[in-house]
């Protein structure tokens, strides 16, 4: 039994052995380099809060990416504010479920917009993406398709044309449906 778990332990690189002396590694595994969709939800976060998950704002926005509690619920996340706040693997599944569907409902905006100069900004997938999670996925068609639109602000006074060219040369590739 004690070889069968050496054995196995040493398959999953956690045992190697110098000189007949086992050694135990306490971190084995090298991190990955993170995707393209783990960098643009870092991005998120520190323009958002710092990439603080307990993060509250003036307006009540929450967490790391700054949800409203009432966003949340709508993508089907039942829970509590504090919960929210208190589960940074929360915020990070509401995060990616959100961009996924702002990227179902803007994907034939995506691909007509994609690499064209709007409002005086470059579009990119990740922009489009960006100024859904800033305002909506509303809010980022009616910048794309309305001539009067690259002006729209938050309560901080950020436009979309501000948080879109943030992402004017980062490359996201298509999401996964």
């Amino acid at each position: 039994m004690r070889k069968q778990a050496i054995a196995i332990m040493i398959l999953l690189g956690l045992v190697y052995s110098v000189d007949k002396v086992l050694l135990f590694t306490v971190d084995v595994l090298p991190k990955s380099k993170p995707t393209p969709v783990e960098l643009f939800m870092d991005r998120i976060g520190r323009i958002e809060s710092g990439n603080n998950y307990r993060a509250v704002n003036q307006f009540g926005m929450l967490g790391r990416y700054q949800f409203n509690i009432n966003t949340v619920r709508l993508l089907g996340f039942r829970v509590t504010a504090d919960k929210f706040l208190h589960s940074p693997e929360l915020q990070d599944s509401v995060m990616h479920t959100y961009m996924v569907a702002n990227y179902r409902d803007l994907e034939p905006l995506i691909a007509r917009y994609d690499g064209k100069v709007v409002h005086g900004v470059r579009i990119t997938r990740a922009g489009i993406l960006a100024a859904a999670h800033f305002a909506g996925s509303g809010g980022a068609r009616s910048y794309l398709t309305s001539p009067t639109q690259g002006s729209m602000a938050d309560g901080n006074g950020t436009t979309v044309s501000q948080y879109i060219s943030q992402f004017s040369k980062f490359q996201l590739p298509a999401l996964s449906l």
